[in-house]
């Protein structure tokens, strides 16, 4: 490996080691709260070569979004592929986002939907980045689904619907834990979907686990 080489590998392992510090700072003090000198303290990074990397805290949030939303697509791609392969039924996949939709990184991504709100250096940074995402989830759920009930459009308000209803059940965790409500919702916009025509290959009517 060359002189070069190295010091990208360590750039790159510094941008990790700071936007993983981020995200845990967010996690326990909110947007507002947590400081450049918080995260380089947690990342076990100077300052100046936080700064070196992202010369502003706007820079700093937008790479720490980036780099939580694109492993959940990641994570959300992996997924379908095992239902594709019938390695995961479509209630374990509906099961699976709901997991997502009220963890600790649906926590950190309320933060930023909150604090855009009234910040709009935080809005530029949520805007691009969320429609990306929801792209991305689109791209994905259209090519779990597709069929010739449906068009594009349909198939993307389905998803649409599916994850407003994962997210507000996330949003509402934090203040209502209620599994045996949270499991029927889920039960029951499964049985909407499919009797919509919206399933997986060779999904099973079977409840949620």
């Amino acid at each position: 490996m060359t002189k070069r080489q190295n010091q990208e590998e360590r750039s790159r392992q510094t941008q990790a080691r700071v936007t993983q510090a981020t995200i845990e700072c967010i996690l326990e003090k909110g947007i507002r709260a947590t400081s450049t000198v918080d995260v380089a303290r947690l990342a076990g990074v100077s300052r100046g070569a936080l700064v070196h990397h992202y010369p502003s805290k706007t820079l700093l949030m937008q790479a720490a979004l980036e780099d939580l939303l694109s492993r959940e697509v990641e994570s959300v791609r992996e997924m379908a592929v095992k239902v594709k392969a019938g390695e995961l039924n479509f209630d374990s996949l509906l099961k699976a986002l709901h997991e997502h939709f009220k963890g600790d990184l649906y926590m950190v991504t309320l933060e930023y939907l909150t604090n855009a709100r009234t910040d709009p250096d935080i809005m530029k940074v949520l805007v691009p980045l969320a429609a990306k995402f929801n792209d991305s989830l689109e791209q994905i759920w259209e090519q779990l689904v597709a069929s010739s009930k449906h068009t594009s459009h349909q198939n993307r308000v389905a998803l649409n619907a599916t994850l407003c209803m994962m997210r507000g059940m996330g949003a509402q965790s934090i203040w209502r834990d209620d599994p045996k409500l949270y499991r029927d919702m889920l039960l029951f916009w499964k049985e909407t979907l499919l009797e919509l025509g919206f399933s997986a290959p060779d999904a099973q009517r079977s409840e949620p686990a």
